[in-house]
């Protein structure tokens, strides 16, 4: 594994790490402001591990001009050196041998992912080994995992695994759901054009480079002005001809939009939104290497199982209780074709679906909950049933004890339509499912 560091050295919100979603899909912000990224398979599109350090940062530095990088194998060491140089590399397998040359202060910053449970607790073992006359972090060697946990419990055990690469910190990849809004709160309130179009470009150039992470284009710009007089908000709405992320033509929009604005109340806030679209899909070279269907399934399943996440294809079952009428499977199974049956009698047909025709009789919800849920009879009070008998009614075979269930549609108290059964044995309500 090969763990690209940013250090902005300054406090900001998660939502920076969309910047940098081009070097990799695996990136992760961590407070105050740091972002990690894996670029174990992604460093060789950019032609090697110092031209990607070297673009990151001049993205990070258009914002931060303080920002630093780092690459080493994991993150703890690579946000160490962040705090050093302005750009180190570590090549691989070597960093547990260029960390023992640093100075026991930098223990500080061996984190990574995960921040110190106690920062005054590893504080203490600084001064600690600093008293017994040791000066470099390669002067802790000497001592086992053991030693360290039985003197500082689990933070001397994890500061052992830091050293020696040991400690296990996964990036996931980052699904960008922030919305792209920025907030501009002006120290005075403003009626000059020039000064606004400046404020304004620099978010503007923001969200940009979001967009650029999250391969999108900008679809419609929604503009907010807040007055400082009488509460008045100017709202302005700029919409190019053709999605894009052509800052020069969105600011000549936003001037000619706003030469429009009477600014004699002067502005005292502004908000910018962005409406997104996806990029257009361009086509591949002829010669541009090709991946088989398969193998991106696989890469898909993989990231999907390292971020904790339930995948696979449907599969039904012939079972009456809907909760056990389907499975996941993590293979594609091929089904018989099947093809609907068309009766034609004169100048009139009939169609008769192979599949789902009876759902206009008995629909399934959108949402199947995995288990009933029981409601409670204050829950229950609170709904509204769309009747007074039930719409479907499922019995398992006589054999099996058959409970029964009553199916029935309800509204809730937000309007939502959902799917309850009542157990004919308890006379208790269960909800099954939900409705879009």
């Amino acid at each position: 594994m090969r763990t690209l560091c940013l250090n902005l050295h300054r406090t900001e919100k998660p939502s920076v790490a969309e910047n940098f979603l081009t070097f990799s899909p695996r990136v992760q912000f961590r407070e105050p402001g740091l972002v990690f990224a894996d670029i174990t398979g992604t460093s060789h599109l950019f032609g090697s591990e110092k031209k990607l350090l070297s673009e990151a940062l001049q993205i990070a530095r258009d914002f931060y001009p303080q920002a630093t990088g780092a690459i080493a194998d994991t993150p703890a060491p690579a946000q160490v050196f962040t705090f050093l140089q302005d750009t180190t590399i570590v090549p691989p397998t070597q960093e547990s041998d260029d960390l023992k040359t640093l100075p026991l202060d930098s223990l500080l910053h061996l984190e990574g992912l995960i921040t110190w449970h106690s920062t005054r607790e590893v504080e203490d073992i600084i001064s600690f080994f600093q008293v017994l006359g040791m000066k470099t972090i390669g002067d802790l060697d000497r001592f086992q995992m053991e030693s360290l946990r039985e003197r500082w419990g689990d933070t001397g055990a994890t500061l052992w695994k830091r050293l020696h690469g040991m400690e296990r910190q996964v990036i996931s990849p980052l699904l960008p759901t922030e919305s792209l809004v920025d907030y501009i709160h002006l120290d005075f309130p403003v009626s000059l054009l020039p000064f606004l179009l400046h404020c304004l470009e620099k978010s503007l150039r923001h969200l940009c480079r979001r967009l650029q992470g999250r391969a999108e284009f900008v679809r419609k710009v929604r503009i907010h002005l807040y007055c400082e007089y009488s509460s008045k908000c100017h709202v302005l709405e700029l919409t190019p001809a053709s999605p894009g992320r052509n800052l020069e033509l969105l600011m000549k929009l936003m001037e000619n939009k706003l030469a429009e604005v009477d600014l004699e109340n002067p502005i005292r806030e502004m908000e910018i939104e962005i409406v997104p679209c996806p990029e257009k899909i361009q086509q591949l070279d002829f010669w541009e290497p090709r991946t088989r269907d398969q193998d991106k399934l696989d890469q898909l399943v993989s990231l999907f199982n390292q971020a904790s996440l339930t995948t696979g294809f449907f599969k039904p079952h012939n079972e009456i209780l809907p909760e056990k009428s389907w499975d996941l499977t993590p293979e594609f199974e091929d089904f018989d074709a099947i093809e609907d049956e068309v009766e034609v009698e004169g100048q009139s047909f009939r169609l008769r679906p192979a599949y789902s025709h009876q759902l206009a009789h008995s629909p399934r919800p959108t949402r199947l909950l995995k288990k009933p849920k029981r409601l409670a009879q204050q829950e229950l009070r609170q709904l509204h049933f769309l009747s007074s008998y039930p719409v479907e009614r499922l019995e398992d075979g006589w054999w099996d004890d058959s409970r029964g269930r009553d199916y029935y549609f309800a509204l809730s108290s937000q309007g939502q339509c959902l799917w309850l059964f009542m157990d004919r044995i308890e006379n208790e309500y269960y909800l099954h499912g939900y409705f879009d």
